[in-house]
């Protein structure tokens, strides 16, 4: 009995011991987590104080974008393709360049940042509601952040802005006084849009874009941008995102775009104002691949800071056009109701005779939208959709047309690829045809499943106010059909469905020999050429 009672003491000893000795084990390991933890949070929070940017007294932040260049000025080149270039490279160079022709710009930024592909940093927010969403100097892949800090502007220039800011600001202001050429534009149609106004899914996030590369742009920027800004009012300014990136303009450009930022934040939209000095027609660079760092650039606020936006957030990719408001809100509208990932006006030159984006766009069968003989001429350019016989039909009744690839001066576009890093503006791959970045665009939005996109032919728009005009009253306008008085008949909740194609063309229409456009020798290569292996 004695040596039972010592072993179960034994027994209760070593089981107490046991117990101990975990205790002491886990509150040991305790102190060492929660000191790990603790040092990880102070590291983080030194790591914030080091990305936060000062902000400058005049409003724009010190931290800013990568450099990108700029593209066809508004004056020189716009006037060369006033005349449908009759052959080759030179006069199709400046009809392709597609889009950010006269928009284009140029960085402010010193870093030589000569990419071959798509260049993106976090774009200089000049003030607007950014003061609450300080911009985090990341630095790309590509090099630190750079923006136009050095870019102070001309004192001459800055005193002659204020008449452009102020009708850019109220688009009811009599322009003519400035000479500055206006067009008479419906007033929105609050039925037909409303439904664009509603909140964002997230609230105090925006939900819609806007996205513009200038360049030499003065003459256009009252049309251009008062627009856009009766578009963002009637959207709600808390919904909304600008980001313009400029350089090289030696015209004002620069000094409206930077007295407008008071302005913006007055508004209560996010502004963002970078610069860039690249030109992609200088010779020294690919042009497309200029191109694409100039677009990339201008998206980079929203690319670098998906979290920052509603994940329905619609992309309005803007050029240097002419538009009305209605011409922006018809776009976004009919992304909407057709459920689209791409929807795109139609761009004019020629007093608005001429299609201009022929480069860049290609029919469902994988033609370019007119044909263009061996000759190189453009005699057929009026012949639209010449050998598609579905889309020529919708398109003149004026309802919605399915494409592969479009831009035509301005798109809608849904931009949740963009901000889950699965689609950039781009140049060729090696061993793929020479297409222009919006060309590409589109056939990596293919090759992910959204290919949902469409022309929309109410959208008609010209590169100056005069030929604006002009393509509407040949065309349409959003509100008015071609050639007749009052508004259109079909009321504003009218909505010409379109059926999906799901599947590409099987090869599309290569319009280039190596790097350089060409009309006389075309040829057919598969619509996903090099996307296959990758």
């Amino acid at each position: 009995m004695r040596r039972s009672a010592v072993s179960l003491n034994q027994a209760l000893g070593l089981i107490f011991l046991i117990i101990c000795l975990i205790i002491t084990t886990r509150r040991v390991y305790e102190q060492q987590y929660f000191s790990s933890l603790l040092s990880s949070i102070q590291q983080q929070d030194e790591a914030k104080e080091v990305l936060l940017s000062p902000t400058r007294t005049d409003g724009v932040s010190t931290s800013s974008e990568l450099t990108s260049s700029q593209v066809v000025s508004q004056s020189a080149p716009v006037k060369a393709l006033e005349s449908p270039p009759t052959t080759q490279t030179p006069q199709l160079e400046t009809a392709t360049s597609n889009t950010i022709s006269s928009t284009q710009v140029i960085a402010e930024s010193k870093s030589d940042a000569l990419y071959t592909q798509t260049s993106f940093s976090d774009a200089t927010t000049s003030t607007a509601a950014v003061d609450s969403m300080p911009t985090e100097e990341a630095s790309s892949a590509h090099g630190p952040v750079n923006g136009c800090p050095e870019k102070t502007g001309d004192e001459g220039l800055f005193a002659q802005a204020t008449p452009y800011v102020q009708a850019i600001m109220n688009s009811s202001t009599n322009s003519s006084m400035y000479d500055m050429p206006r067009l008479e534009c419906p007033t929105i149609n609050v039925e037909r849009y409303s439904h664009l106004a509603l909140g964002a899914v997230a609230p105090g996030k925006p939900r819609y874009f806007f996205a513009i590369n200038l360049f030499q742009s003065v003459a256009i920027m009252p049309q251009l941008l008062a627009s856009t800004v009766e578009v963002m009012r009637f959207l709600g300014p808390e919904l909304c995102a600008l980001s313009i990136v400029e350089g090289r303009s030696t015209d004002g450009t620069f000094e409206i775009l930077k007295m407008l930022a008071q302005e913006m934040e007055a508004l209560g939209v996010r502004y963002f104002l970078s610069c860039n000095e690249r030109n992609p027609w200088g010779g020294e660079t690919d042009r497309i691949s200029a191109l694409s760092e100039l677009r990339n650039q201008a998206l980079a606020p929203l690319t670098h800071h998906p979290g920052r936006y509603d994940i329905a957030t619609t992309i309005i990719f803007l050029n240097d056009i002419a538009p009305c408001s209605e011409d922006i809100l018809e776009l976004i509208h009919q992304r909407t109701v057709l459920e689209a990932d791409m929807t795109c006006a139609m761009d004019w030159i020629n007093d608005g005779v001429s299609f201009y984006d022929i480069w860049i766009s290609r029919q469902m069968n994988g033609e370019m939208f007119f044909e263009i003989p061996q000759s190189g001429s453009w005699e057929f350019s009026k012949n639209l959709f010449w050998n598609h016989f579905e889309s020529r039909s919708r398109y003149k009744q004026g309802k919605p047309v399915q494409v592969f690839s479009c831009w035509n001066g301005a798109v809608a576009l849904n931009a949740q690829p963009f901000m889950e890093g699965k689609v950039d503006f781009r140049s060729a791959h090696i061993g793929e045809c020479y297409f222009g970045e919006p060309t590409l665009l589109a056939k990596d939005l293919w090759k992910l499943g959204n290919g949902r996109i469409a022309i929309i032919p109410k959208v008609n728009l010209g590169y100056s106010v005069e030929v604006s005009a002009k393509a509407k009253e040949l065309h349409g306008w959003v509100s008015k059909q071609p050639g007749k008085k009052g508004t259109d008949d079909t009321g504003p909740t009218e909505w010409h469905g379109l059926k999906w194609q799901e599947k590409p063309p099987a090869s599309i229409h290569c319009a280039s020999i190596g790097t350089n456009p060409t009309w006389e020798r075309g040829y057919w290569v598969p619509w996903d050429q090099t996307l296959r292996r990758r």
